[in-house]
C-alpha cells in the first residue's frame, strides 16, 4: 500500500477508550478543558511511539486505544518475538517524553503558547510519564514487570505473578492515595479501569498461555534463539507440567528419564504431539518411548 493507504489504515487503528470522555466531560465542568487537551495531545505522542516501533519491527497492531493516563497499543504478539524488541516497543513510549518539554519550550516565542501553558506542559507531561511507569498492569511499568520476571521465571509463572503484583501496587498507591489526599474523581475512574483490566487479563490467563504456546510451535521452524535449556522429566509427566516450565528466549530441549532408558526430544516436536491430540489424555512416556 502506498503512504496515503498505510496512514489511513493506522489512522483507523486508534480508538478513544471511552474512559477519557469521562474525563473529558469531568474536565470541562470544572473548567479545566485545555489541560484534557495537552493530555490528549501528550497521549497520542505517547502511544505513536509504542506503534511505530512495532510497526518497524513488523509487529501485527490491533488497536491503540487513547486513555486520560497514556493509552494500550494492542499487538497480536503472545510472548514469542525477542525481548529486545518488547524493550524497544515498551520504552518507546517513554521515551518520547523526553523531547516534549523541548518542544513546548521553544514554543514560548510564540504569540499562542505563554508561561502557563508551558508549566501545565510540563506537569501534565512528566505526571503521565510517571503514572505509565508504575509496575501495574497493563501500564508500561507493568509490562516491563513481566519482562524482568520472565528473565528468570518460566512465561506462565512470569506472567501470574506480575498480575499479582499488579494488584498489590495498585492496591498500596490507592491506599496511599486515600490516606493523604481527598476523594479524586479522576484518579478513582483511573483506578476502576485498572482493576477491570488486571481481572480480564486474569481470567484470559489460559487463552493467552494456549496462544503464547501456538505461536512457538508456528515460529519453532525459523527459529533463532541461541540459548538452550534442558527439562528433565520422568515418564508420567504430563505436557502441561513441561509447558509450565517454557521461558522465553530461549530453545526446550526435554531429557525423558525412566529406568534403564532415557530419551530426548526438543520442544517443536512436543508441541507437534500435543497440538496433533497425542498428548491430550496420556503421559509424556507413553507417547514417547
Amino acid at each position: 500500500m502506498d503512504a496515503n493507504e498505510r496512514f489511513q489504515w493506522l489512522f483507523k487503528k486508534f480508538r478513544i477508550h471511552p474512559i477519557f470522555w469521562m474525563v473529558l466531560g469531568a474536565g470541562i465542568l470544572t473548567g479545566h478543558f485545555w489541560e484534557v487537551l495537552t493530555v490528549l495531545f501528550i497521549v497520542l505522542i505517547h502511544e505513536c511511539g509504542h506503534t511505530f516501533m512495532a510497526l518497524h519491527y513488523g509487529w501485527r497492531l490491533e488497536t491503540v486505544e487513547i486513555l486520560p493516563f497514556g493509552g494500550v497499543a494492542r499487538v497480536n504478539e503472545h510472548g514469542t518475538r525477542p525481548m529486545k524488541e518488547e524493550w524497544w516497543v515498551i520504552l518507546a513510549g517513554p521515551i518520547q517524553h523526553l523531547w516534549l518539554p523541548i518542544v513546548s519550550f521553544l514554543l514560548l516565542g510564540c504569540s499562542f503558547w505563554n508561561e502557563q501553558n508551558h508549566e501545565i506542559f510540563l506537569q501534565r507531561n512528566g505526571m503521565i510519564l510517571m503514572f505509565n511507569l508504575l509496575p501495574i498492569w497493563p501500564l508500561d511499568g507493568g509490562k516491563i514487570l513481566l519482562l524482568l520476571l520472565s528473565l528468570k521465571l518460566p512465561y506462565q509463572k512470569a506472567y501470574r505473578l506480575a498480575l499479582l503484583l499488579s494488584a498489590l501496587f495498585l492496591l498500596i498507591i490507592t491506599g496511599w492515595i486515600v490516606w493523604h489526599t481527598t476523594f479524586l474523581l479522576n484518579y478513582s475512574i483511573v483506578a476502576l479501569f485498572l482493576v477491570i483490566s488486571i481481572l480480564k487479563e486474569w481470567r484470559a490467563q489460559p487463552y493467552v498461555f494456549m496462544r503464547f504456546l501456538l505461536e512457538r510451535w508456528h515460529a519453532s521452524g525459523d527459529d533463532k534463539r541461541s540459548r538452550t535449556r534442558k527439562i528433565i522429566v520422568t515418564p508420567e509427566t504430563s505436557a502441561w507440567k513441561i509447558f509450565a516450565e517454557f521461558r522465553r528466549g530461549v530453545k526446550h530441549c526435554i531429557l525423558i528419564k525412566g529406568r534403564g532408558w532415557k530419551r530426548e526430544i526438543d520442544e517443536k516436536t512436543l508441541l507437534e504431539a500435543f497440538f496433533s491430540g497425542k498428548l491430550t489424555d496420556k503421559s509424556i512416556g507413553e507417547v514417547f518411548t
